[in-house]
């Protein structure tokens, strides 16, 4: 959303200064100067609303990384282990 308003002022900007005389480079430079010190004031709340989206989806990949590498880091079962878990397992059931 953030982005379309943006572009939206963008074109708003580059309009109005197409009607005042403005052509060429000097009508680019001037609607992305203008339209971006706009944006800083009138796109405020959108930008925010976009930044905490943004961190909560890095955040959430983050969180996957960080299991994942918990679980990469538990030690690896040693080879006679299941076997003796299953016995003790068999014990415990037949008691």
């Amino acid at each position: 959303m953030y982005t379309g308003l943006r572009i939206l002022l963008l074109l708003a900007v580059g309009g109005l200064l197409y009607l005042t005389g403005a052509r060429g480079f000097l009508l680019l430079i001037l609607a992305f100067l203008v339209s971006g010190a706009l944006s800083l004031v009138w796109l405020d709340r959108p930008r925010a609303q976009m930044s905490r989206g943004f961190g909560n989806a890095v955040g959430r990949v983050n969180d996957r990384i960080d299991a994942a590498a918990a679980a990469e880091d538990e030690p690896d079962p040693q080879p006679g282990d299941s076997e003796q878990e299953a016995d003790a397992e068999t014990e415990s059931r037949q008691k």
